[in-house]
């Protein structure tokens, strides 16, 4: 089903929820998230963070180091059902991709924040200007 398919309310209330999701970006220490000027692409990393244990019985929950998981992907958008039974469409992480439009790989694991911005700008297409700290 395509967006055409749809009624014309949920595609106009769609397309605005569309646009809205370019003012959503975020950059924290824990995940940075970029959508385009479209809304039609977004860009996701999250930090994880491991444990460490030794044989001995040691343990320190934060002292295994950290990771930064990467996806890239289209926004799409999914049919469900409301308390009342009716149909609603909301806007959704779709397909996602391991190669951007300009050839950039991108990868599934990367270790630093450094590298998870390198891929941001090598794709190209998002906005770096407005993002939220917090």
């Amino acid at each position: 089903m395509t967006t055409n398919d749809l009624p014309a309310e949920w595609r106009e209330k769609l397309a605005a929820d569309r646009l809205a999701l370019a003012e959503q970006n975020r950059d924290t220490p824990y995940e940075v998230l970029r959508y385009n000027a479209e809304g039609t692409r977004y860009f996701r990393a999250r930090r994880y963070c491991r444990s460490w244990r030794d044989d001995k019985g040691h343990e320190m929950p934060f002292g295994g180091g950290t990771y930064w998981t990467v996806t890239y992907g289209a926004v799409q958008f999914r049919r469900t059902r409301n308390p009342l039974g009716q149909t609603e469409y909301e806007l959704s992480d779709g397909k996602r991709y391991t190669r951007s439009a300009n050839g950039t790989e991108v990868p599934a694991r990367v270790g630093t924040k450094k590298e998870v911005l390198r891929i941001l700008n090598d794709i190209g297409i998002f906005q770096q200007q407005k993002t939220t700290k917090q």
